[in-house]
């Protein structure tokens, strides 16, 4: 039985989400991966994740709009959610809607070491 934790990688560029996922996976998580937002819909319900970490600016539909589809739901309501984004696009994060479960943001560029040790601290709880 695997009890890996699982994030999902929601990331329109390919050279990040390569990295992520080698950090993560290297740090003992079973991690997917999305380009778009309608993709990330679909593999949320397929993978199950324990937490998502979402860029705002993905094509198809937005990660502000993910987010809020997810809320939505009561199977993916209470999937912790880390934003990812650029400082333009603080904004967005910002008028993203109450009640969303925001786990915390970082801007781009991430810096991996710190973003696993607090996905690490996130877990340990």
């Amino acid at each position: 039985m695997n009890n890996k934790p699982k994030i999902l990688i929601v990331e329109d560029d390919q050279d990040i989400v390569d990295v992520l996922k080698m950090a993560l996976t290297k740090a003992g998580y079973e991690v997917d991966y999305a380009f778009d937002g309608e993709e990330a819909l679909n593999k949320v319900k397929s993978f199950k994740p324990d937490l998502i970490l979402l860029d705002l600016m993905i094509p198809k539909i937005d990660g502000g709009t993910v987010n809020s589809k997810l809320k939505e739901r009561p199977e993916t309501a209470n999937i912790p959610v880390i934003v990812i984004t650029g400082k333009a696009n603080l904004k967005e994060l910002l008028n993203l809607k109450e009640g969303v479960n925001i786990a915390g943001y970082y801007e781009k560029p991430v810096k991996v070491k710190f973003l696993v040790e607090k996905i690490n601290a996130f877990f340990e709880r």
